[in-house]
């Protein structure tokens, strides 16, 4: 009876040993299922930020390299160098102090950027980058370090400076002032006055009034197709900054068509001197200048 009671037994931990082992058996597997799912992942990543248009790197706690776009490489002049491994800091020296605090900020777990940033080089170029920092994390949730995504945005910036210094030379351009004599300037307006031409233009002319040390500006209208009550405000005003700098301004060129506009619109020019053509407001203006410039006789 022992005997079957013992057989019995050992049956039964037999059973229980095989199901405890295909139990270890299936949990290995899964294990080397998921082990091999990550290798799989890193794989796709390591792919995806090697590959990717962008200028992206990524790098553990001490800003040590993991991984590198090619776009990175060929921005920072990296291409032919094994950066993997190696400090971003041994490799770039010219990064200043408040880039490495946004570094060691990011690393703490906060997210910075900036659309455009100048980025001094060692040769004593300045590259000028738009950049995003944020912190990547650990299965286990903790910091595993930072990832850099860049853009070298230099073209484009030499191509807006280029262009605004051209719209800048276009509107100077398009508001010459010319020294006809001694304390008198002239300023043919040709084309429509807008907001930022009349900005442009009071601030040439109170430049050459104070320059040229002028007792009078006259303000040529005859090329000006309209004058509507902006463009009118925008006269009036520059000639009260004119006269804050101790000169009056002449409005000349008004046309028939346009003093009827002017007219209609009941827009006020008081405190404008007008004269019919640009002639007679010179006349007027030489005049006027010179005898300002006289002595008084006693």
């Amino acid at each position: 009876m022992n005997g079957d009671v013992d057989y019995t037994a050992v049956v039964a931990e037999n059973q229980q040993l095989k199901q405890r082992i295909r139990e270890l058996e299936e949990a290995e597997e899964a294990r080397d299922s998921l082990e091999a799912a990550l290798r799989q992942s890193e794989e796709h990543a390591r792919v995806f930020v090697t590959y990717s248009p962008a200028a992206v790197a990524m790098f553990d706690n001490d800003m040590r390299y993991i991984l590198a776009s090619h776009r990175w490489r060929e921005d920072f002049g990296m291409k032919e160098r094994d950066i993997i491994g190696r400090c971003h800091y041994d490799l770039f020296p010219e990064i200043p102090e408040h880039w490495r605090a946004i570094h060691r900020r990011c690393l703490a777990g906060a997210t910075e950027s900036n659309d455009e940033e100048p980025f001094p080089r060692a040769d004593g170029s300045v590259d000028w980058v738009r950049w995003k920092i944020f912190p990547w994390y650990k299965s286990i949730g903790e910091i595993g370090g930072i990832m850099l995504f860049t853009e070298v945005i230099t073209d484009r910036k030499r191509l807006e400076d280029t262009l605004r210094l051209q719209a800048r030379t276009l509107l100077e351009l398009s508001t010459p002032i010319v020294p006809i004599s001694q304390g008198v300037l002239v300023l043919p307006l040709v084309g429509v006055l807008d907001a930022a031409r009349a900005q442009q233009m009071m601030e040439n002319l109170l430049s050459k009034v104070v320059e040229r040390q002028a007792r009078v500006a006259i303000i040529d209208v005859t090329g000006v197709p309209h004058i509507d009550t902006a463009s009118a405000s925008a006269l009036l005003q520059v000639a009260r900054a004119v006269r804050l700098l101790g000169a009056q301004v002449v409005l000349t060129g008004i046309r028939p068509e346009v003093s009827q506009a002017i007219v209609h619109l009941d827009i006020d020019l008081a405190g404008i001197m007008t004269r019919r053509d640009l002639q007679s407001a010179i006349s007027f203006a030489t005049g006027m200048s010179l005898a300002s410039a006289s002595p008084s006789k006693p």
